[in-house]
């Protein structure tokens, strides 16, 4: 055989043992993750939750590209089933519009528990992972965090100075809020977040309960001239992030590897922490429009928490009807936050 002979023979051998051994180091595919989002372009939540893509893609290495949707497929009730059903392969919303799935996380947000989001969505994981309820709610998805928002407080269209000024007033509520709403007088009404707006500017409402962020995230500040704060803050909801099963399996270890490192605690605090940041931009514009803000006296915070402390009792009592320990599951999770 001639050199050129020999040349050619050594090459084709090398690319066949190259390509043996491609199986073993080949990067996996790039894919594209879809994140479901419901709110609108100027809501925080989409800034936050395209920080938190961002991790994702850096901890994947370039093997996973996220889009947050621009426009949502379902109302907030419906994004769970998004992800069950594989049409979306993450979605996220409030963990309170399904209440016969998440009861049991509403333990988190009992009245005047946690004082900022972070320690709320930190506490709602260990807590909920700790006592296997994740594995019993979300065995159809796979959940990659809880997070809160900072404490609710009331913006309203009319004067609010005392605990008083709330009888007969109708309230934008949801989840436990709604309770609240109907233990200090005032009338509880529900609707998306989003059409809160529009409902103060008609008068069909005449407060909001919401964090600070929501002046600025769902446009209040004009339709809101009167804020009252309550010290320490009624309660921090929790919403949930999950991901569709089918996503999750076809998903390489790699990439399975990069999901986990964001999501979980890490995940709870990182979203938690964008929740507890943006307080500070619905409180300027409330400031920047002249509105009024009041903070609760010490004497009416003391007796709207004899009035609200029925929510509490209710939610022992649920979980003592469904076999469980409900003080002591509510005790725990006082631990934890005070652990924090």
């Amino acid at each position: 055989m001639n050199k050129r002979n020999l040349l050619k023979a050594g090459l084709v051998a090398a690319m066949l043992s190259t390509a043996a051994l491609m199986p073993a180091t080949a990067v996996a595919d790039t894919i594209k993750l879809k994140v479901g989002n419901w709110l609108p372009p100027v809501h925080h939540m989409t800034s936050s939750l395209r920080a938190w893509a961002d991790e994702l893609e850096q901890a994947s290495g370039g093997e996973i590209e996220v889009e947050i949707m621009s426009a949502p497929l379902a109302k907030p009730n419906g994004q769970y089933d998004l992800a069950k059903n594989g049409i979306v392969d993450i979605a996220w919303s409030v963990a309170a519009f399904h209440p016969k799935r998440f009861w049991k996380l509403m333990a988190v947000e009992t009245p005047f528990a946690a004082n900022s989001a972070e320690a709320a969505g930190v506490a709602a994981w260990r807590w909920y992972e700790k006592h296997g309820f994740m594995a019993e709610d979300t065995a159809d998805t796979k959940l990659l965090a809880l997070f809160a928002h900072a404490p609710h407080l009331y913006h309203s269209s009319k004067p609010l100075a005392s605990l008083a000024d709330f009888n007969g007033l109708k309230i934008r509520a949801g989840g436990n809020g709604v309770k609240i709403a109907e233990a200090i007088g005032a009338v509880p009404v529900f609707m998306p977040p989003g059409a809160t707006h529009d409902a103060m500017a008609k008068g069909t409402i005449d407060i909001s309960q919401f964090p600070w962020e929501s002046v600025a995230g769902f446009r209040l500040a004009k339709v809101s001239g009167h804020h009252m704060q309550i010290p320490g803050g009624t309660y921090s909801g929790i919403f949930y992030m999950t991901m569709s099963p089918k996503t999750w399996k076809k998903l390489s270890d790699s990439q399975k590897a990069a999901v986990e490192k964001v999501s979980g605690e890490w995940g709870s605090r990182f979203i938690s922490q964008k929740w507890d940041a943006a307080e500070q931009s619905g409180l300027d514009a409330a400031k920047a429009n002249g509105n009024v803000i009041n903070t609760m006296s010490d004497a009416d915070v003391a007796e709207m928490k004899k009035l609200v402390q029925p929510i509490t009792d209710a939610w022992v009592a649920q979980a003592n009807d469904a076999g469980l320990d409900g003080a002591a599951l509510l005790a725990d999770y006082h631990a934890i936050l005070s652990g924090l």
